[in-house]
């Protein structure tokens, strides 16, 4: 069975996410070994069944807290996205 992966987005332009996308042959590679389950720049339908999350952009409102909290409780790995999750 494939890991499920999930993208979420937070405060920043979303430019990682994009950049993803990008990748082309590597995307394509990559999805012989995972699910994506959860992209809002690459698909409409949505998953919470996820086991890896990659989180991109800062948490700039308190409203977002809580967001992230979920997704932390979610998944089992959880990978910071670019500059703007990293450094805020």
């Amino acid at each position: 069975m494939k890991p499920k992966l999930g993208f979420f987005d937070f405060t920043g332009c979303e430019g990682c996410q994009l950049e993803v996308l990008n990748f082309d042959t590597e995307l394509v590679e990559l999805l012989n070994h995972v699910d994506i389950v959860n992209f809002r720049e690459a698909k409409t339908e949505r998953e919470d069944n996820y086991e890896i999350a990659f989180v991109e952009g800062s948490i700039t409102r308190e409203s977002e807290i809580p967001k992230l909290k979920k997704i932390r409780q979610q998944a089992k790995i959880v990978v910071a996205l670019g500059a703007c999750a990293c450094l805020g």
